[in-house]
């Protein structure tokens, strides 16, 4: 059963930066969040698959990482002027079918408030957009942003959350220094 109160989070620790391999899902229905682990709280992070973790709306660890991620754009904008080596994404709330996921896209510009980029993962919430397709995100609704030059990560707050959630010896094989 669907659980209003989860939003889909891309975690995209692993996958971001260069297009991962996942198939285009060819369903247009929102993907069904999980029950709870046994034992686990109902409000606790639910893996739905590599790379795609459900969150709830209510998770304050969660929502304080995307707030970071937003305040500290100012620090995103430097490393941009700078031409800091790296890939560089943003995160934002994408919604279709009644559903919102929180997504990486890959920049290619910036431009009259907003970044512009192809989105760096499948959607799992419906066929409308798929991995590849270019977006334009206005600053307003960006979450988290990164640059990463191999195992070193600038930003990332809600990635660092998420490997924070996860059990350490997994969180340990993304190899990933954050950097500020």
């Amino acid at each position: 059963m669907r659980n209003p109160v989860l939003a889909v989070a891309f975690v995209a620790a692993l996958g971001y930066g260069a297009f991962n391999t996942l198939g285009h899902m060819p369903d247009s229905k929102p993907i069904a969040i999980p029950e709870a682990a046994p034992g686990a709280l109902p409000m606790s992070p639910r893996p739905i698959k590599e790379n795609v973790v459900a969150y709830s709306t209510a998770d304050q660890a969660m929502q304080a990482a995307k707030k970071a991620g937003h305040e500290t754009l100012p620090r995103f904008h430097q490393l941009i002027d700078a031409a800091t080596p790296g890939t560089y994404t943003v995160k934002f709330p994408l919604t279709q079918n009644g559903a919102t996921e929180h997504i990486w896209m890959q920049l290619v510009g910036f431009g009259n408030g907003k970044f512009i980029g192809l989105l760096a993962d499948v959607p799992v919430n419906g066929n409308k957009y798929k991995m590849g397709d270019e977006m334009a995100v206005a600053e307003a609704d960006v979450e988290d942003w990164m640059v990463r030059n191999g195992g070193d990560v600038y930003g990332g707050y809600t990635v660092r959350q998420a490997l924070v959630d996860m059990p350490r010896d997994k969180a340990a094989q993304y190899g990933i220094t954050f950097k500020d």
